[in-house]
């Protein structure tokens, strides 16, 4: 019978705190030489210092004196005071987080290879890479189809030319729109990098955004031919233009989508048709009323109606004179 080698709960237990220290570790680390401070100008309590860094060398985490000890044999209220400590270095340093420091950490420059220096020593540079490759792309794409345009149109037939032609017409907002979006994700991964918060979770939606940019470029020009001006002057641009403007601010496409739904369809709210229903209900008390009053006989009933009728369209009921 094979040996159940899967690690025990107590076994990880102890790994999850000692990669909760090494996290405290990490942002104690960075807080301390970028001299964060908090929004009332405090750096991290030195009490919070030293219990992260008490906790740690506990578990053999900083080279201290003294032995080194299990999670396990740390009492539950030094794991209470270090949560708080860390909560606090926590909210001190976001949106920074261990996870955004590693991803942005490169190699020391004695320990890089030219591999590293071509295709990015840490996860964020990597990607950047990656960015990189897809706006030449884009950008060798959208150079042939303008070449194509200006150029192939001088030789050769016509015939074959104009279909190839419209097909590439139709193209290029779309390549413009995703040129566009990965100029907006390279300026932003500048600032993540630069700013410690690249975080390598979100890269699907990096990635998404770049199709999302794409198909904003080649929609943009069912709905918009032309720009307002600050001072309503109206602003003539391309196809292509437009693409590269809804590549690079995706909230272009949309807020232009949501003005044409409110210009086409009726505005119709929850209030208006309310009052609709109850303007549609008085009217036919109002009628009910008035014939019941014209049949009754008695004055009583008469006087009654009259103060219902009154009382129905928000009137005082007047005496017959």
């Amino acid at each position: 019978m094979a040996r159940d080698t899967a690690p025990s709960s107590t076994a990880l237990l102890a790994q999850a705190h000692e990669r909760k220290v090494a996290d405290a570790l990490l942002l104690l680390d960075f807080a301390v030489s970028a001299g964060i401070k908090s929004a009332e100008g405090h750096l991290i309590s030195a009490d919070d210092v030293s219990i992260i860094e008490s906790t740690a060398a506990k578990l053999g985490l900083l080279r201290q004196k003294g032995e080194s000890a299990s999670a396990a044999d740390i009492a539950p209220a030094d794991w209470t005071a270090f949560d708080l400590a860390y909560y606090d270095l926590a909210a001190l340093l976001t949106p920074v987080t261990a996870e955004t420091l590693r991803a942005t950490a490169g190699k020391p420059a004695a320990t890089r290879t030219w591999t590293d220096f071509l295709w990015g020593d840490s996860p964020a540079i990597q990607f950047t890479r990656k960015l990189w490759a897809a706006a030449l792309g884009f950008a060798i794409a959208v150079i042939l189809s303008n070449w194509y345009l200006e150029i192939v149109a001088l030789e050769g037939s016509q015939e074959p030319y104009n279909w190839k032609r419209t097909l590439v017409e139709l193209l290029t907002p779309w390549l413009y729109g995703g040129l566009g979006s990965c100029v907006y994700l390279l300026r932003s991964a500048h600032m993540y990098i630069y700013q410690r918060t690249f975080d390598v979770r979100r890269k699907p939606e990096y990635y998404n955004r770049i199709l999302l940019g794409t198909m904003s470029g080649g929609a943009i020009i069912l709905f918009v031919n032309q720009i307002a001006g600050d001072e309503g002057t109206v602003i003539q641009l391309g196809s292509a233009a437009l693409g590269f403007l809804a590549g690079y601010s995706t909230d272009f496409l949309f807020s232009t989508i949501e003005r044409v739904i409110s210009a086409i369809l009726p505005r119709v709210s929850t209030d208006t048709t309310q009052k609709e229903k109850a303007a549609g209900a008085k009217s036919i008390d109002v009628n009910r009323l008035t014939d019941n009053l014209l049949r009754a006989k008695n004055p009583a009933d008469k006087e009654h109606i009259r103060k219902l009728t009154a009382h129905s369209i928000g009137m005082r009921a007047h005496k017959d004179k």
